[in-house]
């Protein structure tokens, strides 16, 4: 476990130019520890790139990152060993029983001899794989060969876990256990999950990052994001003048759907529309002004599949 408040992953400023345009431009975040993070964002949007540059296994053109407290470039040796990286497609020798390549993963990520088979021990049990120790990675369905890269990734105890695309290709039941294995860690490690499955981050993940062209646009927990982005959502307040209150909401830009009655002289409306904290503070001003009372003021914010449709199709 970590303490509140540490933060394990910061990138400052990164910079990434293919030929002549930037893939990723600017980019500033940071991850606290213990946390899952979901890293989010349309095709092209420069998170496979970025996880890249996170593992140290692409250089940038400018800016950096800090891992633990060390710098992926000047301190290589530290900082990769404290991040284990599972790219999309999990990669095992498919010749090598289970325990025979976690403990080859683990003795690669610069674990002594002397404690590889420990460490690799130690993984396995984390991934639940010690009944499987001995099948031959080559034999195993997508499912189990994820949990073997998982359980790779771990072998070294990292500090940071970066996993991209982790449940491509594998069926529900599969996604589901994979999920569960991914809850099992949080607060031992930091994880940044780079997906496009928006339910997995909204089921997993209590903090987001997206990007967009290149930039970070959004960072935050899922509500924070999704207020950010101005995805639709529903505002119900409850107020003593329902007549002013719907100018108020008319000035904010929203739609009001229903008003009724509860204990006079409060009434309950509900409105409709980008429901952005910006729109909040409006709202709020305004029913302040007039002066009406309000005594409940509550936001069920949308799907974040809304926002990342409207990034596609602004990207397209």
């Amino acid at each position: 476990m970590y303490s509140i408040g540490f933060i394990m992953i910061v990138a400052q400023d990164l910079f990434k130019k293919f030929a002549s345009r930037p893939a990723i431009d600017g980019v500033s975040f940071h991850v606290p520890a213990g946390s899952i993070c979901g890293f989010l964002g349309p095709n092209g949007a420069g998170k496979s790139t970025s996880m890249r540059m996170l593992a140290g296994a692409l250089a940038p053109d400018g800016g950096s990152v800090i891992i633990d407290g060390a710098n992926v470039w000047t301190q290589p040796r530290v900082a990769r060993a404290r991040v284990g990286w599972l790219p999309e497609r999990a990669p095992v020798q498919l010749d090598a029983s289970v325990q025979e390549f976690i403990q080859w993963s683990a003795r690669m990520k610069g674990v002594e001899k002397k404690f590889a088979a420990e460490f690799a021990e130690h993984a396995m049990g984390q991934c639940g794989l010690l009944d499987a120790r001995a099948r031959v990675c080559g034999e195993l369905s997508r499912g189990f060969r994820q949990r073997v890269g998982l359980a790779a990734a771990l072998s070294s105890r990292p500090k940071v876990l970066l996993l991209d695309e982790p449940t491509a290709g594998l069926d529900p039941a599969q996604v589901l256990a994979f999920r569960e294995l991914l809850q099992s860690l949080k607060g031992s490690v930091t994880v940044l999950l780079c997906t496009h499955v928006l339910a997995e981050v909204e089921a997993t993940c209590d903090q987001l990052i997206v990007l967009d062209r290149g930039r970070v646009i959004a960072t935050g927990s899922p509500h924070e994001v999704r207020l950010k982005l101005g995805v639709s959502a529903t505002l119900e307040i409850e107020v003593n003048d329902p007549a002013r209150a719907e100018v108020a909401i008319a000035e904010a830009g929203l739609h009001l759907q229903s008003r009724r009655l509860l204990d006079a002289p409060w009434h309950a409306m509900t409105a409709t529309g980008n429901v952005t904290l910006a729109t909040r503070s409006v709202l709020s001003q305004s029913l302040a002004r007039d002066g009406v009372a309000v005594r409940r003021m509550d936001v069920q914010a949308g799907a974040l599949e809304e926002a990342f449709r409207q990034l596609a199709l602004e990207a397209s």
